[in-house]
């Protein structure tokens, strides 16, 4: 009966450190751990009692059970590579545009080196691939389903200053994965009584006509907002500069600390989330709905950044896999 309750260890955990501070990173692994083991347990406990029926039912669906984790491998890899189709296609050749590919091609050529474990060094490396993959998925997993639940969770407060965090223009306009941030923030301004100041935050690419800010402040002033409750920032090139320049913009004007809501896209609003506890921004993310072709890239990225922002943890972790794997060649 104990066992059956292992799940509520991290789950618990998980409640008190979300409560404290959801912009943290550690709540998406104990997230992930606690939906693993109450599947697992759930899973465990509907076979036995089953069994308890019909035995060679139980078995059959325990048997299927088992099929399906290498059947979602599978599938997803197939996933992954139309995925990457996909992302060619409509968005173009760019290497941030083939993150899906590259994931579906690597797992592809793991599932081939199985063919051939007779060969031990080929072996051997599958075996470290596997581990790496296992590692790199349960990441990313984490990530897309914590990410989903943060987003999902009902704004508590009224915010002092919304910030449109920008993502490329084409030329000087506005693309459509930009105006769905933009249009996010203007339902948020409305839904708080058009009290907050919009704050429009990012550069000029070098392929920009003008800096990003100028653009989206054009779209807003277009859609009626008063351009009294616009203040532009113009000089970030990163998620970090955006909320820094823009905590900058305003940060000599206030006699009580401001309440950000910064509206990013679905994918980024974790990492935009952990940027502003680490700048000590009082508030949240938030994301605006993006393409669903688009997620599975964006979500690798995003990945990426996140091992990034704590890649010692990271490096110790991967470092201490290959050395075991080294020393698998002489034990």
């Amino acid at each position: 009966m104990i066992l059956h309750l292992i799940w509520l260890l991290p789950a618990l955990l998980f409640i008190v450190l979300f409560l404290i501070e959801p912009r943290r990173l550690i709540n998406a692994y104990l997230f992930f751990i606690t939906l693993i083991l109450f599947a697992a347990i759930v899973a465990g406990f509907f076979v036995v009692q089953l069994s308890l029926w019909d035995r060679q039912t139980a078995i059959i669906i325990l048997i299927g059970g088992l099929l399906l984790i290498p059947l979602s491998v599978v599938l997803s890899t197939v996933y992954l590579l139309f995925n990457g189709k996909q992302m060619m296609t409509f968005e173009g050749r760019r290497l941030a545009n083939l993150l899906s590919l590259f994931y579906g091609l690597g797992i592809l050529l793991t599932l081939a080196l199985h063919f051939l474990s007779h060969y031990f060094i080929i072996a051997k490396l599958a075996a470290l691939l596997d581990n790496l993959l296992v590692y790199g998925s349960f990441l990313y997993l984490s990530y897309v389903i914590y990410g989903l639940f943060y987003n999902l969770f009902p704004l508590t407060y009224q915010p002092d200053y919304i910030i449109v965090l920008g993502s490329g223009l084409i030329g000087d306009k506005v693309p459509p994965l930009l105006a769905q941030r933009l249009d996010k923030g203007l339902f948020y301004y409305e839904k708080f009584g058009k009290q907050p100041t919009i704050i429009v935050s990012g550069g000029q690419g070098s392929d920009e006509n003008i800096s990003e800010a100028k653009a989206m402040s054009r779209y807003l002033l277009d859609k009626g907002l008063p351009a009294n409750k616009l203040l532009l920032e113009q000089q970030s090139t990163t998620t970090l500069e955006n909320l820094t320049f823009s905590q900058k913009l305003i940060g000599e004007k206030q006699e009580t600390t401001p309440r950000f809501l910064v509206v990013t896209n679905s994918f980024h609003s974790l990492r935009a989330g952990i940027y502003m506890r680490k700048l000590g921004l009082k508030g949240r993310s938030v994301g605006s709905k993006t393409a669903l072709y688009y997620l599975p890239s964006a979500w690798i990225r995003e990945s990426v950044g996140l091992v990034v922002m704590y890649w010692k943890w990271h490096a110790v972790i991967i470092g201490l896999n290959i050395l075991s794997w080294i020393s698998s060649f002489f034990f």
